[in-house]
C-alpha cells in the first residue's frame, strides 16, 4: 500500500507577500490571511479584500465585503496567506 502524499504549500518570504498583497490591491482579490493580534491571539481573515498597503509603515488594510469592517493588519503579524507559511 503507498501512503498519501502530504499537500505541502510552498513558502512565501516577506517581501513576496508584500508584493503578493499589492497585486491584490490591484486585482480587487479576496485573501484568506492568518494573523496575530497584539495580545498574542490568532485572527483568521477569511475572504477578506486588500484595500491598500504601506510598506514603509508596515501594514496592511483589509476590507471584509459582507460586513464593511476593515483591519489594519502589521506585516510581520502575518504568518499565512491564502495557506502559504509567510517567513520574515
Amino acid at each position: 500500500m503507498v501512503p498519501k502524499k502530504s499537500i505541502v504549500q510552498s513558502a512565501l518570504y516577506l517581501k513576496d507577500a508584500q508584493l503578493f498583497l499589492d497585486e491584490c490591491v490591484r486585482t480587487h482579490e479576496t485573501v484568506f490571511v492568518t494573523a496575530l493580534k497584539a495580545d498574542g491571539t490568532v485572527v483568521n481573515y477569511n475572504g477578506w479584500c486588500v484595500t491598500s498597503t504601506w510598506w514603509r509603515g508596515g501594514t496592511v488594510n483589509l476590507l471584509n465585503p459582507r460586513s464593511g469592517q476593515t483591519r489594519k493588519v502589521r506585516d510581520v503579524l502575518i504568518f499565512m496567506i491564502n495557506n502559504h507559511p509567510v517567513y520574515i
